[in-house]
């Protein structure tokens, strides 16, 4: 499960979408910003705006958090 979360800082202004994965240990629920891709990368996933956000969680649900594509040629 997924979730988006709006940030928004008010020194600058600046507003950012940020995608959470929910994570469960035994009774415990807690949501990370660690998505579990198979990619390495710094800092959170996110968008500056919703539907960037939006769709970058599509991909992830859709694709099951592969996101890098191998094929032989």
């Amino acid at each position: 499960m997924y979730r988006i979360v709006r940030e928004e800082n008010r020194l600058t202004g600046r507003v950012q979408y940020i995608i959470e994965r929910k994570r469960t240990f035994l009774w415990m629920e807690s949501w990370s910003r660690d998505l579990g891709l198979d990619i390495q990368q710094i800092g959170p996933v996110g968008a500056p705006n919703y539907d960037g956000a939006k769709w970058k969680m599509e991909e992830i649900m859709a694709w099951d958090g592969k996101m890098i594509k191998r094929e032989i040629v």
